[in-house]
């Protein structure tokens, strides 16, 4: 039986389930950020036009991302809920449907880039050198859209069921290659040409070719809690569509909406000045990497809330939420100082203009102080609301507090107001806050639990 408080959960078993979902997802985390990390190093030695060309080729992909982490999540809200009342054929069911968009999604987003990619960066950038730099990258990255959307989706899915070593493992490895022929072909090694920043492109190629291999191969021969085959592929998605459309599409839209802000984001940092660009990205890749123990926590709370209402116990839900709370605001207050000390020696790392680096130190003094309140952003709004079914309303707390104040907030700071980059990024940043306080709410409300039936 389990144990608690009033309000906290002191089980045991509940602590190791979310640990044993959370700290494999954490490392996968780190690994997927190592790459971009490691990316934005070794294109670092070249100078600010080559880290801003890949920030503005990558911002595209990180669009597609969210893109496809909404397919993947509103996936795992219907399916987390179905494993707990161990419903295995609407699992298949939802997965088929998941699969099917993600390949269409897919299909756009590599005819874009491939075709179109001057035209791409020109949205983020006028500046001609940059747009010279990154349109070879944004074509070579373009080719993997397919092979990491797929992947993507069956990471999610297969997590929905506390499958996350597969997935450790597939990137574990992708990593070490990315940064193999990282080093092989931006700075011609072992006989091969020196490619700079079109070798990096290389390198994410290779990567992502094994990654998709490993982890979707094993999904439809190996895996056996959904049992998918690619027979099942072709399974008719009639009888769950009015619940996908209810339950994921509200997801796969809150995601798509916050991808657009991001890449509308690096739009208004590319068009106030190069340095500022820059030092979003510098800053971007710290943040990421110290944050993300709010993605591995998030992702464990949907997954064990989802099973949880799915099993029918709301009030023990709830309990858990409270303790997801209580542990992601610790979590925010603890991370101050690992970020703190990094500071200096990671900024020190790049060949960046004075100015750069002050605008930089500047950004991390601004994420400092929003930081508790961004974990509990990230538990709340893609971790308990989303396990529990919530998603309509996640879908409206998204939207507003992105694109009718954070964003004209920030175009206001930097087109009409001049206001320096500090504010513009200060403003650019302060959803997170918001939304945490938003979804905060909510929680407290108790109208957040809704039970999915096929």
């Amino acid at each position: 039986m389990t144990r608690s408080s009033l309000f906290i959960l002191r089980d045991r078993e509940f602590y190791k389930k979310t640990a044993l979902l959370m700290l494999p997802v954490i490392l996968q985390q780190l690994i997927t950020i190592g790459i971009n990390f490691t990316d934005n190093l070794m294109i670092g030695s070249f100078g600010e036009n080559s880290i801003a060309a890949a920030s503005f080729a990558n911002q595209f992909f990180a669009f597609f991302q969210f893109l496809c982490m909404g397919l993947g999540s509103g996936a795992v809200v219907m399916s987390s809920q179905f494993w707990g009342r161990k419903e295995l054929e609407p699992m298949r069911v939802t997965a088929a449907i998941a699969l099917r968009v993600t390949v269409l999604i897919c299909a756009l987003f590599t005819a874009v880039s491939v075709i179109w990619p001057e035209g791409m960066l020109r949205i983020f950038t006028a500046d001609e050198p940059i747009i010279a730099l990154g349109r070879p990258y944004m074509r070579l990255i373009g080719c993997t859209f397919l092979l990491a959307g797929l992947s993507s989706t069956v990471t999610y899915l297969i997590r929905s069921v506390g499958q996350v070593r597969i997935p450790l493992i597939g990137s574990a490895v992708a990593f070490l290659l990315n940064l193999f022929f990282n080093w092989v072909f931006i700075y011609g090694r072992l006989g091969f040409p020196r490619l700079e920043l079109v070798g990096a492109a290389v390198g994410t190629v290779i990567a992502r070719v094994f990654e998709f291999l490993f982890v979707c191969g094993y999904f439809v021969m190996r895996e056996k809690s959904f049992g998918f085959r690619l027979r099942h592929f072709l399974l008719s998605g009639r009888s769950l569509l009015g619940q996908y459309a209810r339950f994921s599409l509200p997801v796969l839209v809150s995601d798509t909406l916050l991808g657009l802000s991001l890449s509308l984001t690096s739009v208004i940092y590319g068009h106030v000045g190069a340095e500022i660009s820059a030092a979003n990205a510098i800053t971007g890749s710290l943040v990421r990497l110290i944050s993300v123990v709010n993605v591995g926590m998030s992702g464990a709370s949907a997954i064990v809330i989802g099973n949880t209402v799915g099993e029918g116990d709301i009030p023990l839900a709830k309990r858990q939420g409270n303790t997801y709370i209580l542990l992601s605001f610790l979590f925010g207050l603890a991370l101050i100082l690992p970020l703190k000390a990094l500071e200096a020696p990671y900024i020190s790392l790049y060949r960046i203009q004075p100015e750069t680096m002050d605008i930089v130190r500047s950004m991390l003094f601004c994420t400092y102080f929003m930081l508790p309140l961004q974990t509990i952003a990230y538990m709340t709004s893609k971790g308990i609301l989303r396990g529990g079914g919530d998603t309509r309303f996640l879908l409206l707390a998204d939207s507003s507090c992105v694109w009718f104040i954070s964003l004209p907030l920030g175009a206001l700071a930097g087109f009409i107001w001049h206001l320096s980059p500090v504010w513009v990024y200060l403003f650019l940043q302060i959803e997170y806050p918001l939304k945490g306080l938003v979804c905060l709410v909510r929680y407290l409300s108790g109208k957040w639990v809704r039970e999915i039936r096929a």
